[in-house]
């Protein structure tokens, strides 16, 4: 709990099978998935709820940035205190302050209106609405320009602090500040270690 653990492999490694396993998108067909020796199968809802998810590329809906940062809530119960806190943590404010009609402007089918480094924000701040135990980062940066990749990062690093964090990763050196990197080849963990063992074991991981 409240460790930040990196997962890394090459594609087809497994990594994201593990990934779905953890959440209960797939249920395993031998074993368990235990927390605190308890199967999260046997109340899968309450587990789920606990985990925030941010994958490489964004589920956005048709509809205005507050209902996708809201997304899953009900128009009744949405908080804007909580959601101005997202909007500014996940560095989305100054942008949306800029908009005729702030978080009711509309972001496009796929929110093609918006560009990616603002999509993988409107990402965080649904995460930080959700305020989850867990957080999962599924090469959240990977596909951005250096400019919003730099923001990016700075709104995952204030979200992360003081959670219990999993990062999937192709590269050693994107979570070179793990406490721990697991190491996946072939669907089996390999490796373990932190980063500067990891490194000097085996070059090839950067």
């Amino acid at each position: 709990a409240n460790t930040t653990i990196g997962l890394l492999g090459e594609s087809g490694s497994g990594k994201t099978t593990f990934v779905d396993l953890l959440i209960g998108i797939l249920n395993p067909v031998r074993g368990e998935i235990k927390v605190d020796e308890k199967d999260i199968s046997s109340n899968l809802r309450k587990w789920q709820n606990n985990i925030g998810y941010i994958p490489q590329f964004i589920y956005l809906i048709d509809d205005t940035i507050k209902k996708n940062i809201a997304f899953g809530l009900n128009e009744e119960i949405i908080d804007i205190g909580k959601m101005e806190n997202a909007l500014e943590v996940s560095q989305m404010k100054n942008f949306v302050e800029t908009l005729p009609k702030k978080i009711e402007t509309k972001v496009g089918e796929f929110g093609v209106r918006l560009s990616g480094g603002q999509r993988q924000r409107i990402a965080i701040a649904r995460a930080i609405m959700k305020n989850p135990s867990i957080l999962i980062l599924d090469e959240a940066t990977s596909a951005l320009d250096t400019e919003s990749e730099r923001l990016v990062q700075e709104a995952l690093d204030t979200l992360m602090a003081d959670r219990t964090v999993l990062v999937i990763a192709h590269r050693l050196s994107t979570i070179k500040s793990a406490d721990m990197i697991v190491v996946m080849e072939k669907g089996q963990i390999i490796e373990t270690g932190k980063h500067s063992e990891l490194y000097k074991m085996n070059g090839t991981y950067r």
